[in-house]
């Protein structure tokens, strides 16, 4: 019998960072919205557009995760490893990677987890 505590533990983590994650940054997004659509410029270049639709589909994973764990864990994790690819080779020049852009990475390792530790053993017993 599997640890029931440490399970509701790892879930009860990996939902409240990931919704976390996704208000802070549906705030941030809101807000850039509502500067541009106030300061009109030229807009944003293609490789920006998909960097941000990659970004976008691994914060909707987090949300699907919450009630699909191995499938919304998989979909985010997948995302935002190709984001953090797209943002550390971004042909910018006055762009730079951090490393703090890893931490998107570790709710979705944790609903991976979750699901991981749920699934029923194929053990004979």
């Amino acid at each position: 019998m599997k640890n029931t505590k440490s399970i509701n533990i790892i879930r009860w983590t990996a939902s409240i960072i990931g919704l976390l994650m996704v208000i802070f940054v549906s705030f941030f997004f809101i807000g850039s919205m509502l500067e541009g659509h106030n300061k009109p410029g030229t807009g944003l270049d293609t490789y920006t557009i998909i960097t941000f639709v990659v970004w976008g589909l691994g914060l909707a994973g987090l949300l699907f995760a919450l009630w699909k764990p191995g499938m919304g864990g998989l979909i985010s994790l997948i995302c935002f490893v190709f984001f953090n690819i797209l943002v550390a080779v971004n042909p910018n020049p006055e762009s730079s990677y951090t490393l703090v852009l890893l931490i998107f990475l570790f709710p979705s390792i944790l609903f991976l987890l979750l699901w991981w530790l749920k699934k029923p053993s194929n053990k004979i017993s």
